[in-house]
Order: structure tokens, then sequence, then C-alpha cells
């Protein structure tokens, strides 16, 4: 679903392309790690480590990363 017109986005991916190539990967970068505090609100607190790793995975990216990984080429 697209809520944004065509002009908008074109303009916005001008602005993100005239910054340097190091402060776009900052900035993707700064985004994941916002994406990772939002997939922990409602985490449970009795999580181990190791699954908080893997809650927070799969509320990002929709699975687990084992489930990810193309087992027939």
């Amino acid at each position: 679903m697209e809520d944004t017109s065509l002009e908008n986005r074109k303009l916005v991916y001008d602005i993100v392309m005239s910054r340097p190539v190091e402060e776009r990967f900052l900035m993707c970068a700064q985004m994941y790690e916002d994406a990772k505090e939002f997939a922990k609100i409602g985490m449970p607190d009795i999580l181990s480590p190791l699954e908080e790793e893997r809650y927070i995975f799969k509320r990002i990216h929709g699975c687990y990363p084992e489930e990810s990984v193309r087992r027939n080429y």
C-alpha cells in the first residue's frame, strides 16, 4: 500500500541520496537500532538473552533466523 505520492517519494530519495555514503550508512544503522527498540515493546520480561535476540529478530524480519535461510538451492 502506497500512501505517499510519487513526487514526495522522489523528493525524499533525492534528499537522502545527496548525502555522503558514510552518512547514509549511519542513518541506516540508526534506523535499525530504532526498529530494535520498537520491537522490544511488549516483549516478555522472562526471556533469556538468546530468546530476546530471537524475539527481536522475528519482530523485525517476520521469521526466525534459521527460517530465513534457503535450504534448497
